[in-house]
C-alpha cells in the first residue's frame, strides 16, 4: 500500500473580505495536449497559487480540503467531461463535511467531447487563444443552474460474473461494487447501450494502446470515423438490439423499434455536440432540459444513423421520456456512462433519480444582460476579483 504525504496551504476564511467569493481552480494537465499545463501556469500567476490545484497531484480532494471551511466559493474545472464528473463525485463524498456543500462549477473544456460544457455555453473546446482574465470574468458573471444527476445500477444475472474493468475507461473510484457484484454509478450526461457504446469502447482501447497519438480533438474524431466504417462491415454484437433487451419506463413496458443502440439523455448534447433528440416539434413529448427530473430515451439504427446524427443531417428516433427506467439485458452488451465504456454482462439495469445534486455555472450569452425567466436561477452576486487569503492573510 502506497501512502502519499502532501503539504497543503492553510486558508483562514475569516480573512476573506465580506461578499467576496473566491474561485478554486482544478486543472487536468493531461487534457487538451499542453493546454492544461499552459492554463495552470497562467492561473498561478494571476491569483494566489493556493487556489490552483493540479489534478494529477492527488485529484480534487486536496483542494476541497483546503476550501472546506470557506462558506461560499466557486470552482473552475479545466478538463473534459470525465474530469468534471471526477470533481462532482469528490464533492459528493466530502460536501456534507464542508461549509459549502455544493459550490457552483464552471468549465474550461479541454477534453474531446465536452458535451456538458457545450450545454452550459462554455464552448466545444478551449483553443488556447482566450485571455485567462476573460475566462475569469466569464466565471464571475455566469449564472447558477441545477443539473439533475442519476444513479445507474447494474445487476448481472449471474452472481459470479464480473465486469472486466481492465479494458474500460472507468477508474475504480468512479463507482461502487457490492458483494453480489452489483455496480452503482452516477450519471451526469448520458447512458448508452449498443452501437455507440461499442464504438466508444473501441476508441478507448485504441487510446490505451497508443496514448501519445490521441493528443488532438481533430485526430480523435478522425479515429472515430475510421472505427465507424469498420463497424459497418462487422456489427454482430449490437444487431437487433431491440430483440435482446426489455425496457420499462415509469413502470410501463416499452416497445422498442428496430435499433442497434439506445441512448438515455440527461443533457441535449452527445457525441461532441450532436443533439440526438433533435429540434422542437409538435409531438407527445415535452421540451427537455437538465433540471426537470426527466430523461429522454432515443434509438439509433446503426453506424450510418450515428454519423447522420453527429453531422446534423438527422435526429434519432424519439422513444420515451421518464424518471425511472428499468432494462433487462438478455445478453452481454457494450454500455457507456458519460462516455466511459465497458461490456456489461446480461442482467438488470436500473436508472433512477439520484439524491445527489450539482450546481453548475452557465456562461452568459455575449449580448445577454439579464437571466432568462424560463431557467431556474440559484442567485447570488458575483465579485470582480477571485480573491482568497494566503496563510499570512495577504490578499492576492
Amino acid at each position: 500500500m502506497n501512502l502519499t504525504m502532501m503539504i497543503l496551504p492553510s486558508l483562514s476564511p475569516e480573512l476573506i473580505p465580506p461578499g467576496v467569493r473566491p474561485v478554486l481552480f482544478f486543472v487536468n494537465v493531461k487534457s487538451g495536449g499542453c493546454q492544461g499545463l499552459e492554463l495552470i501556469t497562467s492561473f498561478r500567476r494571476m491569483v494566489n497559487p493556493s487556489q490552483v490545484f493540479d489534478l494529477d497531484n492527488g485529484g480534487p480532494l486536496p483542494g476541497l480540503y483546503v476550501f472546506r471551511k470557506v462558506p461560499d466559493y466557486r470552482i473552475l474545472v479545466c478538463g473534459g467531461d470525465g474530469t468534471i464528473g471526477w470533481v462532482l463525485q469528490c464533492l459528493d463524498n466530502v460536501g456534507q463535511d464542508s461549509e459549502c456543500s455544493s459550490p457552483p462549477c464552471a468549465i474550461v473544456p479541454l477534453g474531446t467531447g465536452n458535451d456538458l460544457a457545450r450545454v452550459l455555453r462554455w464552448g466545444p473546446g478551449y483553443s488556447g487563444g482566450e485571455d485567462p482574465n476573460t475566462l475569469l470574468r466569464d466565471v464571475i458573471d455566469a449564472e447558477e443552474v441545477r443539473l439533475d444527476r442519476w444513479t445507474v445500477v447494474f445487476h448481472p444475472d449471474d452472481k459470479g460474473s464480473e465486469v472486466d474493468f481492465t479494458k474500460s475507461a472507468l477508474p475504480n473510484s468512479q463507482g461502487s461494487t457490492s458483494e453480489d457484484n452489483t455496480q452503482i454509478f452516477v450519471m451526469n450526461n448520458y447512458f448508452g447501450i449498443g452501437i455507440d457504446a461499442d464504438l466508444c469502447l473501441d476508441f478507448h482501447n485504441a487510446r490505451e494502446e497508443n496514448p501519445d497519438k490521441f493528443n488532438s480533438r481533430l485526430h480523435n474524431k478522425g479515429v472515430y470515423v475510421k472505427m465507424g466504417l469498420r463497424k459497418m462491415m462487422s456489427r454482430k454484437m449490437c444487431k437487433d438490439l431491440h430483440r435482446h433487451m426489455k425496457v420499462e419506463v415509469d413502470g410501463k413496458p416499452l416497445e422498442l423499434p428496430p435499433v442497434e443502440g439506445i441512448i438515455i439523455l440527461n443533457i441535449l448534447s452527445w457525441g461532441s455536440g450532436a443533439n440526438p433528440w433533435g429540434p422542437e416539434k409538435d409531438d407527445q413529448f415535452g421540451t427537455p432540459n437538465h433540471w426537470d427530473g426527466m430523461l429522454e430515451i432515443v434509438g439509433v439504427t446503426g453506424v450510418v444513423h450515428l454519423g447522420q446524427i453527429q453531422s446534423g443531417l438527422r435526429s434519432s428516433i424519439r422513444v420515451a421520456q421518464g424518471g425511472h427506467i428499468r432494462i433487462h439485458l438478455h445478453t452481454d452488451m457494450p454500455v457507456q456512462v458519460d462516455g466511459e465504456p465497458w461490456v456489461q454482462p446480461a442482467g438488470e439495469v436500473v436508472v433512477l433519480k439520484s439524491a445527489l445534486k450539482a450546481t453548475m455555472l452557465k456562461k452568459l450569452k455575449s449580448t445577454k444582460l439579464r437571466r432568462r425567466s424560463t431557467e431556474p436561477s440559484l442567485g447570488g452576486g458575483a465579485q470582480l476579483v477571485p480573491t482568497v487569503s494566503s496563510p499570512a492573510g495577504e490578499r492576492v
